[in-house]
């Protein structure tokens, strides 16, 4: 069964321990609580376990279901899992809303799509990933980058307006922007450490009005091979570094795939005063002169926040693997990357890596706006204005663990 789970529930924990099921915990240490006092129960009268916490499907941290660890491991594939503990969430799936204050509330294993489909019901918005399996508390609780949204919301860590959470020995804590002393740098610590300070079982966000934004759409470039692509790219990420990262109105997204396709995502936001289409004009111009064929041109295709949140799910939906593993490198600048910078993306990523693992993918994001104005998080993203990663992904049961 412990088997089984892993395949089925994480997807995506660190490359070399993959297909090694040795290591997993023993099936009665796969919990799922139903309520914050089966948590506080749980962790108050097992307090030498190890524990980590799932709350979704979807972590490049390399730690989400990985509650144990022992010098040993390294040595002779063996675990102490007979003091391990891993916390299932998916028991704990409410979202509930406010529409008179704007509040929507998850419990501590809603995903995206729990999330997105709520907020858009009550006309609201919140900065979220692009995966609908994403567990809403994980992601937060590493800050909470949105490339699509970001810009104009912040991080989604910084519109909690309530935390609950669970600590260590079982306390219950309620925290909020205005608690002070220690509860109030447990809430700050909390919207960057990920799991480390305690099981978080419920959070409460401010939305924005989901007429935040405008439109979006995408430029599909079929360069088919690497040396098309790269003199593209080195274009379209220019365009991205003079017209896109000055402003906070508009984001701009570049995913490039093994056979060299790159799809490049727009969102618009309500600042955003400027013609859509004469906007991107240059990425048009660009194509063309590194004659490389636009298959895809719509500037309008995402007509809503829904439409631009919910875009990736079927794709995301078609990676397969038994399991599927992601392992994610990640590079970011706090202001506008240097030419060396680009170019590593370009030359080593995107010409070398990437080709490497068939399911793979490079993304670039324009970050900044709104998030370096906001709150200042725990959480390296919140200072980038220039972000691009390199995920790795490939299906398991073709490789060992070596």
């Amino acid at each position: 069964m412990s088997a089984n789970w892993f395949k089925e529930k994480s997807w995506s924990i660190s490359g070399n321990k993959a297909n090694d099921s040795k290591h997993l915990a023993s099936t009665n240490t796969i919990i799922y609580p139903k309520s914050t006092q089966d948590v506080a129960e749980l962790l108050a009268s097992n307090q030498e376990a190890a524990v980590a916490v799932v709350c979704g499907g979807h972590s490049s941290s390399n730690v989400a279901t990985w509650a144990c660890f022992s010098e040993a491991a390294g040595k002779d594939d063996s675990c102490q899992d007979d003091n391990t503990i891993i916390l299932d969430m998916k028991n704990m799936t409410s979202v509930t809303v406010d529409k008179k204050i704007m509040e929507v509330t998850v419990g501590g294993g809603s995903t995206f799509r729990q999330l997105a489909q709520v907020c858009a019901d009550a006309g609201g918005a919140l900065p979220i990933g692009t995966g609908d399996t994403v567990g809403v508390c994980g992601y937060t609780m590493n800050g909470g980058l949105s490339g699509y949204f970001g810009k104009r919301l912040g991080m989604l860590g910084q519109r909690v307006v309530h935390m609950e959470i669970v600590l260590s020995d079982g306390t219950v804590k309620n925290l909020t922007p205005e608690s002070s002393g220690e509860d109030g740098n447990l809430f700050h610590a909390c919207l960057g450490a990920g799991s480390a300070m305690g099981v978080v079982t419920s959070l409460t966000f401010k939305m924005e009005a989901a007429a935040s934004f405008s439109t979006g759409g995408s430029i599909v470039v079929a360069c088919g091979n690497k040396t098309s692509a790269e003199p593209f790219l080195k274009r379209a990420l220019q365009f991205m570094k003079g017209s896109v990262l000055p402003t906070s109105s508009c984001s701009m997204e570049i995913v490039i795939v093994t056979d060299f396709t790159m799809i490049i995502n727009f969102m618009f936001y309500d600042t955003f005063t400027e013609n859509t289409s004469s906007f991107i004009q240059q990425v048009r111009d660009d194509a063309k002169a590194c004659n490389v064929p636009i298959v895809a041109d719509d500037m309008t295709s995402f007509k809503t926040w829904f439409e631009a949140a919910s875009s990736l799910w079927d794709v995301i939906a078609g990676l397969k693997g038994d399991p599927l593993v992601r392992v994610d490198h990640c590079i970011g600048t706090r202001s506008l990357p240097s030419d060396e910078v680009l170019d590593f993306v370009i030359d080593t990523w995107v010409g070398d890596y990437i080709q490497k693992a068939p399911l793979s993918l490079v993304e670039i994001r324009s970050l900044g706006g709104v998030t370096k104005e906001g709150s200042a998080l725990p959480s390296g993203n919140v200072n980038a204005l220039f972000f691009a990663d390199m995920i790795v992904s490939y299906d398991g049961s073709s490789v060992s663990s070596q």
